[in-house]
């Protein structure tokens, strides 16, 4: 049985980061939210600390502010000043100039470290203060022919007006409306956790890549770091079976001395990587949203980034609709919100398989023409554009990103 269904219904999927910001930019849309958040798959009493932390560039931090999560959260978000970037091992007695050909400096914060679960709590917070209601169903299958209609996990059935699929990558809703989703088997996994060093981390985050994948370290305090280490799946199996000595000396031989002695502070986290890319992400009245929408291989660090921006235009395009007197099932929301954001996620979907394939090789030529290619751009007035790139707000700018709510 079809539930009633008002003329503004706009039905919300899954109830990660992207879809918990998302909710909040519908409530601010003045859309009738249907919020299907999923069935729990972890038990809260049983559950590990999450201590793994998201990076978030400036425009994203200003998107946060604007929402009032910011404001909210337990702890600060860690600035970030400096970013460093290698495409080699450390050698001995080298200058950091050559040691690092990509320098970038600010005394303007160029993004910020914020745990998960801080955020998670600061968005749910505010979640709950609008009253935004929601279910814990899965969506079971999506039917956008005759009329729209989805059917969750207890069988209701509920007519929309417009679906926003924020399942993750992984989805089968993704298929099951229609999308062609290109895979980009990158055969390799991340290793993601929290690391102690024996220097002040000086608000700075380092990229390395390496033979079989980039190490990255992001200041979140001044003692510690979050750490994403991408290597091939079997060494990845090889490392998760070392004690934690040998998973610190591991750490330490592959990234140098530059950060001072590394230490996890416990083990890390596994994660394959599911890289795709989806090249249109909005029709029939249902748009693809955060890691639905696109999987990015995380040497950039530009994920959540994207589900921010996501969420913004998708604000920009309802309330633009609305002053125009259009409903949310209106083809322009789907085809403004697709135009807003195909350059932004081409751009950085091509951007980051390109550096991880062309660095990510054993020593060779390949590699050595690509060394002396970052050798090039840090002395080139490129280096600004990447920058600015890094800030956020380059090739999409939401209202949002500005810090200001649209009205």
């Amino acid at each position: 049985m079809i539930e009633p269904s008002s003329h503004n219904r706009v039905i919300l999927t899954c109830n990660g980061l992207t879809a918990q910001i998302m909710a909040l930019c519908l409530y601010h849309a003045g859309c009738n939210i249907l919020w299907l958040a999923g069935k729990p798959t972890t038990n809260p009493e049983t559950a590990l600390p999450d201590n793994r932390t998201t990076t978030i560039h400036q425009a994203g931090m200003n998107m946060l502010a604007a929402l009032g999560v910011s404001a909210l959260l337990e702890q600060p978000a860690w600035p970030l000043h400096r970013i460093l970037v290698s495409d080699r091992a450390q050698k001995v007695g080298s200058d950091s100039r050559s040691e690092w050909p990509l320098d970038w400096k600010d005394d303007a914060p160029m993004a910020h470290v914020v745990l998960n679960a801080d955020l998670k709590r600061a968005c749910q917070s505010l979640i709950d203060t609008y009253n935004i209601p929601s279910r814990q169903v899965n969506i079971t299958s999506v039917s956008t022919h005759n009329k729209r209609i989805v059917t969750d996990s207890d069988g209701c059935e509920h007519g929309f007006d417009l679906l926003v699929i924020c399942a993750g990558g992984q989805t089968d809703l993704i298929s099951q409306t229609g999308f062609k989703k290109i895979n980009q088997n990158a055969v390799q996994t991340a290793l993601v956790g929290m690391i102690s060093s024996t220097q002040p981390t000086a608000h700075t985050a380092y990229q390395r890549f390496l033979a079989e994948g980039p190490i990255a370290l992001m200041a979140m305090d001044e003692a510690h770091y979050s750490l994403v280490w991408t290597v091939s799946d079997n060494t990845a199996d090889r490392l998760m079976a070392l004690p934690i000595d040998g998973l610190n000396a591991a750490l330490n031989n592959q990234f140098g001395t530059q950060a001072g002695q590394l230490s996890f502070c416990e083990p890390p986290l596994r994660w394959p990587l599911t890289p795709h890319y989806i090249r249109k992400i909005a029709k029939n009245g249902v748009v693809l949203a955060g890691d639905s929408a696109h999987g990015l291989h995380p040497l950039a660090g530009m994920g959540l980034n994207l589900g921010l921006a996501d969420a913004g235009c998708l604000l920009d395009c309802l309330i633009q609709a609305r002053d125009s007197g259009l409903a949310p099932s209106h083809i322009s929301i789907c085809e403004h919100y697709q135009s807003k954001r195909q350059a932004e996620i081409l751009a950085l979907t091509a951007t980051t398989q390109i550096l991880n394939r062309w660095f990510s090789r054993p020593n060779g030529l390949i590699r050595l023409i690509g060394g002396v290619g970052m050798s090039v751009i840090g002395r080139s007035a490129l280096m600004s554009q990447l920058k600015q790139l890094a800030i956020g707000g380059q090739l999409s700018n939401p209202a949002l990103f500005s810090g200001r709510l649209p009205h």
